[in-house]
């Protein structure tokens, strides 16, 4: 079993090539967009990765920081940045250790899971510290799997990518109160085989809505970032938008 952050440095290598990272950055920009006020200015990425939120947020005109605790993902953004042509302040941290100095932010993100990779204690921490950073008037819009619709044990394939040179699957498998997160990698030329697990955490829509209470944020459900009604039986994904 990896810790979070080597799973994170080890996939780095791959994981533009999984999630077609030019198609993604294109969706991105066009979601993220119907989520800004006309008078944003400043943007937090919490959880960038490989860079497709951070720069497409930076391609819609927002100063952005973005923060991930994998180096390896850090080193591959800053060199998407550099492609993409996109001025980003990447910080390497934990998403609970972030803390800026005398800075505060009209948009925070994380998006992509991110939030999974952390308890439901990280979570309160890290949800009391976005209230902190969160200018007035300004929102944070987050993003999970909806773990509701999958079963609550057993394995779970969630995604299978597959081309002339590799074959890689990620999947589940469910456990009481936490879920092993699986990477296989088949190289096809040498037949190598490699296999990567980290911890995951199965937030609720019941979480966010009890600690947004607490918090004193104004709180949305969607099903995914094009704005569909979330339905736990049905959407894939729980995106979550708190307003200050």
């Amino acid at each position: 079993m990896k810790s979070n952050s080597q799973f994170f440095d080890e996939l780095s290598d791959d994981y533009d090539l999984m999630i077609d990272f030019e198609r993604a950055l294109k969706n991105k920009i066009s979601f993220i967009k119907n989520f800004l006020a006309i008078n944003y200015k400043t943007a937090l990425d919490l959880g960038c990765g490989t860079g497709a939120d951070a720069i497409a947020l930076s391609k819609l005109g927002i100063q952005v920081d973005a923060v991930d605790h994998s180096r390896g993902m850090l080193q591959q953004a800053m060199k998407n940045a550099k492609n993409f042509d996109a001025d980003i302040n990447f910080i390497e941290s934990g998403l609970t250790a972030f803390n800026p100095k005398n800075k505060d932010y009209d948009f925070i993100v994380s998006l992509g899971n991110t939030i999974a990779n952390i308890n439901v204690l990280e979570l309160r921490k890290l949800m009391s510290k976005i209230s902190v950073m969160l200018n007035n008037g300004g929102s944070a819009l987050l993003q999970i799997v909806n773990y509701a619709k999958l079963p609550e044990s057993g394995n779970h394939i969630l995604n299978v990518f597959e081309n002339d040179e590799v074959s890689i699957i990620r999947k589940y498998k469910m456990n009481k109160n936490d879920l092993d997160f699986t990477i296989d990698k088949i190289d096809k030329k040498s037949q190598q085989k490699s296999q990567i697990i980290t911890k995951l955490y199965r937030h609720s829509e019941s979480d966010f809505n009890i600690m947004a209470k607490e918090m004193g944020f104004k709180i949305e459900f969607y099903g995914d970032l094009k704005k569909q009604p979330f339905n736990p039986d049905e959407s894939t994904n729980l995106v979550v938008v708190l307003k200050k």
